[in-house]
């Protein structure tokens, strides 16, 4: 189904029907059991959400009404619980921040315009350390955490393979600049415990909704110990939707956000799918991918969603499908999904996001994400690691990427 033929409209896409990008959410639902809340050991340290905080002013109002003769008709009128989440891909700021571009600027709706917005930082934001022995290495100044700050972004996911690039010290800047500019630094951490912690935010008064960061692509060397920093495996499966379950015993909506995929396929692997329904089937209502570098499928069924990969959204120059991108929405009431829509997006001169017009790659971003991906299908570059024991998931194979 195709949207008004204006580059600021959104493509608004029935579920998909392709065998491509098979309903998970459906099979989570069919064998679904009732979450059960695990313990914070299990998952390690948690951010569990506050009572709610009385204002001075309505404890007055209370106080005021309790010892009153006047009756006091309470209000009929019912609250807003509507709220927005617009998530983006992939970003990388070490040429555009360098040269004082601001990426996010073109960007519509503006990500400042939601309740609450996600994208995956694929780079390291610091002046310190060595670059790890990998073909590509990535990190941004300083000055890329306060430009993430300002474009409206409220969880920045670091569970990928960039962010080890330079090492301990320049991840830890990473996570310091990040959180020490309002931005929630997810899947990565000093030890363990904050890698896999899962993050909450009270988005209206009473619902929240906890963010929980993993990697599939994981480097030798990049998960996070006790005693050393690093990122979230999601090889550590146990460990991860143990603490998705726990999240969903916390908050009122889950959000998992997971790097995984083959670069340059459009169309998800047998691994995305599955680990999607496994984190459907433990407590996630949505689950946002990324690191394929093109854009993938997004599946809406049974009020859950997986978003399996949604491309490079902040990157160096693209014209080709690798430079096809966009913003996702999706409109919630409460704890319930309402819908999704996606706004169409290319990647410019500066490798920023600006919305797309009319013509064939606004046509071609409409198919994949609407689940027609095999016939946008590009040859495969290189596949996200699989341990082949169980004593290496906990430290997965080198990343290619």
């Amino acid at each position: 189904m195709m949207a008004a033929a204006c580059s600021t409209s959104p493509l608004r896409v029935a579920p998909p029907t392709s065998t491509e990008a098979p309903a998970v959410a459906q099979r989570a639902a069919a064998e679904a059991e009732p979450r059960a809340a695990e313990s914070s050991e299990a998952a390690g340290a948690v951010t569990r959400p506050t009572a709610p905080v009385i204002s001075a002013a309505a404890a007055r109002t209370a106080t005021a009404a309790a010892t009153s003769t006047t009756a006091v008709v309470p209000s009929t009128t019912e609250p807003d619980l509507t709220w927005t989440l617009l998530a983006g891909g992939d970003v990388l700021m070490d040429r555009s921040e360098a040269a004082g571009v601001d990426p996010f600027a073109g960007i519509e709706p503006s990500l400042a315009s939601a309740d609450i917005a996600v994208v995956n930082v694929e780079m390291v934001i610091s002046e310190r350390g060595e670059p790890a022995d990998k073909k590509y290495v990535f990190r941004a100044p300083p000055s890329a955490a306060e430009r993430i700050a300002a474009a409206g972004v409220d969880v920045a996911n670091l569970a990928n393979n960039h962010a080890m690039d330079y090492g301990p010290d320049a991840l830890v800047d990473t996570v310091d600049l990040l959180e020490a500019n309002g931005v929630i630094a997810l899947g990565a951490g000093a030890t363990s415990s904050d890698a896999y912690r899962h993050r909450i935010i009270e988005v209206r008064p009473g619902v929240h909704v906890a963010f929980v960061g993993a990697s599939m692509v994981v480097p030798l060397g990049f998960p996070a110990t006790q005693t050393r920093p690093g990122i979230a495996s999601a090889y550590q499966r146990d460990r991860v939707l143990a603490n998705v379950r726990v999240a969903a015993s916390e908050a009122d909506v889950v959000i998992a956000v997971i790097h995984w995929g083959i670069e340059r396929m459009t169309c998800p692997e047998g691994r995305q799918r599955d680990f999607a329904f496994e984190l459907l089937h433990n407590g996630a209502d949505a689950v946002i991918g990324h690191h394929p570098h093109v854009l993938q499928p997004v599946v809406f069924d049974d009020g859950k969603l997986v978003a399996y990969s949604l491309g490079n959204f902040v990157w160096h120059y693209r014209s080709g499908i690798t430079g096809d991108t966009g913003v996702l929405q999706i409109d919630f009431d409460g704890a319930e999904m309402l819908g999704w829509s996606f706004h169409p997006h290319l990647l410019d001169i500066n490798g920023a996001p600006v919305p797309a017009p009319e013509g064939a790659r606004f046509d071609r971003i409409n198919d994949i994400v609407s689940g027609d991906c095999a016939r946008h299908q590009p040859p495969p570059t290189t596949a996200a690691p699989q341990p082949s024991t169980s004593a290496a998931a906990s430290s997965a194979t080198r990343s290619a990427s």
